[in-house]
Protein backbone atom coordinates (compact mmCIF):
# COMPACT_ATOMS: atom_id res chain seq x y z
CA UNK A 1 0.00 0.00 0.00
CA UNK A 2 2.46 2.40 1.48
CA UNK A 3 4.90 1.38 -2.26
CA UNK A 4 1.70 2.42 -4.43
CA UNK A 5 1.23 5.75 -2.56
CA UNK A 6 4.70 6.21 -2.81
CA UNK A 7 5.12 5.87 -6.84
CA UNK A 8 2.52 8.23 -7.45
CA UNK A 9 3.72 10.65 -5.20
CA UNK A 10 7.08 10.58 -6.93
CA UNK A 11 4.94 10.13 -10.36
CA UNK A 12 3.31 13.37 -9.22
CA UNK A 13 6.46 15.50 -8.06
CA UNK A 14 8.19 14.03 -11.15
CA UNK A 15 5.46 15.12 -13.59
CA UNK A 16 5.20 18.60 -11.62
CA UNK A 17 9.00 19.43 -12.42
CA UNK A 18 9.18 18.23 -15.57
CA UNK A 19 6.16 20.70 -16.53
CA UNK A 20 6.26 23.55 -14.28
CA UNK A 21 6.51 26.13 -16.84
CA UNK A 22 3.22 24.70 -18.35
CA UNK A 23 1.73 24.66 -15.04
CA UNK A 24 2.45 28.50 -14.40
CA UNK A 25 1.72 28.99 -17.79
CA UNK A 26 -1.95 27.31 -17.49
CA UNK A 27 -2.24 28.20 -13.78
CA UNK A 28 -0.17 31.90 -13.41
CA UNK A 29 -2.31 33.29 -10.76
CA UNK A 30 -2.38 30.03 -8.16
CA UNK A 31 1.18 29.88 -8.27
CA UNK A 32 2.13 33.22 -7.96
CA UNK A 33 -0.90 32.85 -4.92
CA UNK A 34 0.62 29.94 -3.56
CA UNK A 35 4.11 31.34 -3.16
CA UNK A 36 3.05 34.60 -1.68
CA UNK A 37 0.57 32.85 0.79
CA UNK A 38 3.25 30.53 1.84
CA UNK A 39 4.77 33.65 2.32
CA UNK A 40 2.50 35.49 3.94
CA UNK A 41 2.08 32.45 6.56
CA UNK A 42 5.69 32.19 7.58
CA UNK A 43 5.84 36.14 7.77
CA UNK A 44 2.46 35.84 10.30
CA UNK A 45 4.33 32.60 11.93
CA UNK A 46 7.22 34.33 12.62
CA UNK A 47 5.69 37.39 14.33
CA UNK A 48 3.27 35.30 15.96
CA UNK A 49 6.33 33.55 17.47
CA UNK A 50 7.71 36.86 18.51
CA UNK A 51 4.97 38.07 20.15
CA UNK A 52 4.36 35.00 22.33
CA UNK A 53 8.16 35.00 23.27
CA UNK A 54 7.79 38.68 23.96
CA UNK A 55 4.63 37.68 26.22
CA UNK A 56 6.07 34.84 28.00
CA UNK A 57 9.16 37.13 28.83
CA UNK A 58 7.08 40.25 29.88
CA UNK A 59 4.77 37.34 32.29
CA UNK A 60 8.30 36.10 33.33
CA UNK A 61 9.69 39.58 34.28
CA UNK A 62 6.33 40.46 35.91
CA UNK A 63 6.60 37.02 38.08
CA UNK A 64 9.63 37.43 39.26
CA UNK A 65 9.10 41.23 40.33
CA UNK A 66 6.58 40.51 41.86
CA UNK A 67 7.78 37.50 43.80
CA UNK A 68 11.17 39.43 44.76
CA UNK A 69 9.07 42.29 46.11
CA UNK A 70 6.81 40.53 48.04
CA UNK A 71 10.09 38.33 49.32
CA UNK A 72 11.89 41.86 50.11
CA UNK A 73 8.65 43.19 52.29
CA UNK A 74 7.91 40.34 53.94
CA UNK A 75 11.81 40.48 55.11
CA UNK A 76 11.84 44.10 55.70
CA UNK A 77 8.02 43.78 58.14
CA UNK A 78 10.38 40.65 59.67
CA UNK A 79 13.30 42.40 60.84
CA UNK A 80 10.91 45.37 61.93
CA UNK A 81 8.65 43.00 63.93
CA UNK A 82 11.92 41.39 65.65
CA UNK A 83 13.17 45.34 66.47
CA UNK A 84 10.22 46.15 67.60
CA UNK A 85 9.65 43.16 69.68
CA UNK A 86 13.43 44.20 71.46
CA UNK A 87 12.86 47.94 72.02
CA UNK A 88 9.67 46.70 73.76
CA UNK A 89 11.83 44.13 75.93
CA UNK A 90 14.35 46.49 76.77
CA UNK A 91 11.80 49.72 77.77
CA UNK A 92 9.80 46.54 80.25
CA UNK A 93 13.37 45.78 81.83
CA UNK A 94 14.55 49.29 82.04
CA UNK A 95 10.96 50.36 83.88
CA UNK A 96 11.75 47.43 85.85
CA UNK A 97 14.85 48.11 87.00
CA UNK A 98 14.22 51.86 87.17
CA UNK A 99 10.92 51.25 89.39
CA UNK A 100 13.73 48.94 91.70
CA UNK A 101 15.96 51.18 91.67
CA UNK A 102 14.92 54.92 92.65
CA UNK A 103 13.21 54.15 96.29
CA UNK A 104 16.90 52.89 97.07
CA UNK A 105 18.05 55.86 95.89
CA UNK A 106 19.65 58.05 98.55
CA UNK A 107 21.13 60.88 97.26
CA UNK A 108 22.97 62.28 100.29
CA UNK A 109 24.37 59.05 101.24
CA UNK A 110 25.74 58.80 97.69
CA UNK A 111 27.45 62.44 98.03
CA UNK A 112 28.36 60.90 101.14
CA UNK A 113 30.39 57.73 99.83
CA UNK A 114 31.72 59.71 97.29
CA UNK A 115 33.45 62.03 99.61
CA UNK A 116 34.68 59.56 102.09
CA UNK A 117 36.21 57.08 99.29
CA UNK A 118 37.83 59.92 97.82
CA UNK A 119 39.14 61.00 101.28
CA UNK A 120 40.24 57.68 102.63
CA UNK A 121 41.99 56.91 99.26
CA UNK A 122 44.10 60.49 99.50
CA UNK A 123 45.06 59.57 103.04
CA UNK A 124 46.44 56.44 101.99
CA UNK A 125 48.16 57.64 99.28
CA UNK A 126 49.86 60.23 101.90
CA UNK A 127 50.72 57.72 104.61
CA UNK A 128 52.07 55.45 101.11
CA UNK A 129 54.94 58.76 100.54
Amino acid sequence: MFIKLGIIAGILILGGMIFSNEIDILFPTTSASVINSLKTDVSNFGSKASDSVEKRIDGSIDKIMDKTGKTISNEISQAGNEISNEISEVKKSSQKIISEEIPNLNPIESIKNIFVTNSTSQNSKSTDS
